[in-house]
């Protein structure tokens, strides 16, 4: 038997707020269950599950200031910690120094935590490999978009230069767009990410862009993610219902997806998720009377099960590169085909046989993908038995398990 492994389990948030976290808790048990020894390090927040590990939490930072005064009085401190954070330093020093964990294994570290943690790992003489969630590698506002010009943005990947101030593309601000300049020329003065021995990419999209940004390509691991398929059943049963399940912002397309809507008054939309664009969603449905929409908010993970169940399909409509929409698994385990645009990750999770793509943004186009499959009941359950069995091909957490265990042996010998 394997000798079992200390692992050190590096993310901002510990609690679930999105997919990340998802993941984060998902990995979390697999090494566990499988006698592993999972160390969180994360920020203390209210909202965090409890863990004997807290007392070495770094401290909580709040970057949502509303006024520009308090943005002002604070930018000092959170600059500290975006740029370099000696407080995450310390912190991690202390449990390192205690706990002697075997492997590092990194989730979203940026602003909250900092990558100032890399020095002390290696330090340490501790591996690290970082699951890649999100651009900010490459883009200084994690998105490879600018979110008040709903448009796609690859300025950054050859080199920052002004544009996040020019831009304004992080909060709409040129003071957090100066910040992100300091903080990428400095990162990549002092190469703080060539201690990562392995980067994690769940796509192939995303694999390809690490590269074109300058990581090397053989410390690039694609591998999907995985979730936990028996909380998923198979369930190809569905009322005259389809879902979005997600976060209401800009770049998630929602508002593209009620444009289409308006065309299709049969059936029934589910809205599952919250966020800052819900307001102007609603106002949306409302004005043009889409008596068939229905905001539902937030869910726990056996509610959003049941709404799924219901589901003839899923619409995943982003207007972003999406990376690898754990909603895609989520749906594919319970036998739910997805319409999804053809951005970032996306196209990688429908290849024809699970599901249909549309043009992201273009209204007409996924109208009548959408009618297509509400008309087409055979081929919408041929879909859903394809989907089921690529999701057990391909998310299995066993299979995941034994790939990630072989990185984790090969680090420690290398």
């Amino acid at each position: 038997m394997a000798k079992a492994l200390k692992i050190l389990m590096i993310n901002k948030y510990y609690f679930v707020k999105g997919g990340s976290e998802s993941y984060f808790f998902e990995l979390k048990e697999i090494l566990e269950k499988r006698g592993h020894k999972v160390i969180p390090f994360s920020m203390q927040h209210p909202n965090n599950y409890h863990t004997e590990f807290k007392r070495y939490f770094v401290n909580h930072i709040d970057f949502n200031h509303s006024s520009l005064l308090k943005k002002l009085i604070e930018s000092p401190r959170i600059t500290g910690r975006i740029i370099y954070s000696w407080h995450s330093r310390a912190q991690i020093e202390k449990l390192i120094n205690k706990h002697k964990p075997d492997i590092a294994h990194l989730h979203m570290i940026d602003h909250q935590i900092s990558p100032s943690i890399l020095d002390s790992l290696n330090k340490y003489g501790i591996p690290v490999i970082q699951t890649v969630h999100q651009y900010k590698l490459i883009c200084p506002n994690y998105l490879l978009y600018i979110p008040y010009k709903n448009q796609i943005c690859e300025k950054c990947i050859n080199g920052v230069g002004l544009h996040p101030i020019f831009e304004k593309c992080h909060k709409n601000s040129r003071l957090f767009g100066a910040i992100l300049v300091l903080e990428n020329i400095i990162h990549r003065r002092i190469k703080i990410y060539n201690k990562v021995n392995f980067f994690h990419a769940p796509s192939e999209f995303m694999k390809n862009k690490l590269i074109a940004g300058g990581i090397p390509a053989h410390k690039i691991l694609k591998h999907f993610y995985t979730i936990k398929l028996d909380d998923f059943p198979f369930y190809q049963e569905s009322n005259d219902l389809f879902v979005y399940l997600g976060r209401l912002t800009k770049e998630k397309g929602v508002l593209t997806l009620l444009k289409a809507m308006v065309k299709l008054r049969r059936s029934q939309l589910i809205i599952v998720g919250d966020g800052p664009q819900r307001s102007e969603l609603e106002k949306f449905m409302f004005d043009r009377e889409l008596k068939n929409v229905m905001f539902v908010g937030n869910k726990t993970k056996q509610e959003v099960r049941q709404i799924l169940a219901k589901a003839k399909f899923v619409v995943v409509p982003s207007e972003w590169y999406d990376n690898s929409p754990l909603v895609i698994y989520e749906s594919f385990a319970m036998g739910k085909p997805v319409i999804g645009s053809d951005l970032g990750g996306i196209s990688e999770l429908i290849d024809g046989t699970v599901g249909l793509k549309f043009e992201a943004g273009n209204v007409d186009d996924l109208y009548e993908k959408m009618l297509l499959l509400l008309n087409s009941p055979k081929l919408t359950k041929e879909f859903g038995l394809n989907a089921r069995k690529k999701a057990e091909r391909m998310f299995d957490p066993n299979d995941h398990y034994q790939w990630l265990h072989e990185v984790y042996q090969n680090m420690l010998i290398s």
